[in-house]
């Protein structure tokens, strides 16, 4: 008895498991700094109101909370479609015209990422030449928050460049198309 040759999965999904995996554990980078940003934050606030005390350095390290917060998860957030998103005419729409659609806004966002993660690479290999510190009621290093922002633009660029090609994958049969979340009537 033979066994019939199992369809192989796409290269575009096994990449896009893979890579899933590294957005996952960034996005729980991220949301654990904002449960830094938020102890900390709370913890200045009572020493403030309380003892009449400030900590030193928390608004130094909120600054690098948030970059880390909003740039390591930025591939994790396009991968859930949790970018913002008008659906009036995308409810609409037949499944092709929606992955064109996708394949447009998503080239066009290429583009613009490629573009600061491109500017961005400059500013921090500047800031890392230079050691660059911020003076405030601490000294940081910031030339290594500085790294992390063409970082998450890349990584961003990345789920850019699954998400086309998995939507060109679409179009050729490979891949079954994404449910359209439609409107109740």
């Amino acid at each position: 008895m033979q066994h019939s040759p199992e369809k192989q999965e796409p290269l575009v999904a096994r990449v896009a498991k893979g890579y899933r995996i590294f957005c996952a554990v960034m996005g729980v980078v991220a949301a654990v700094t904002i449960a830094v940003m938020i102890l900390s934050t709370t913890t200045d606030t009572l020493s403030r109101y309380l003892f009449n005390y400030p900590l030193s350095g928390v608004f130094e390290l909120n600054e690098a909370l948030l970059v880390i917060c909003v740039y390591m998860g930025l591939a994790w957030t396009q991968f859930k479609r949790g970018h913002i998103r008008v659906t009036v005419l995308l409810q609409r729409m037949t499944n092709r015209s929606l992955v064109a659609m996708n394949l447009l806004a998503w080239s066009v966002c290429l583009v613009f990422i490629f573009l600061v993660a491109w500017q961005s690479t400059i500013g921090a290999w500047e800031s890392i030449m230079m050691w660059e510190f911020r003076w405030g009621s601490v000294q940081m290093p910031i030339w290594w928050i500085k790294s992390l922002i063409p970082l998450g633009c890349y990584m961003l660029g990345l789920q850019l460049i699954i998400d086309i090609w998995s939507e060109i994958e679409r179009l050729r049969g490979r891949l079954p198309f994404e449910p359209i979340a439609r409107a109740e009537g």
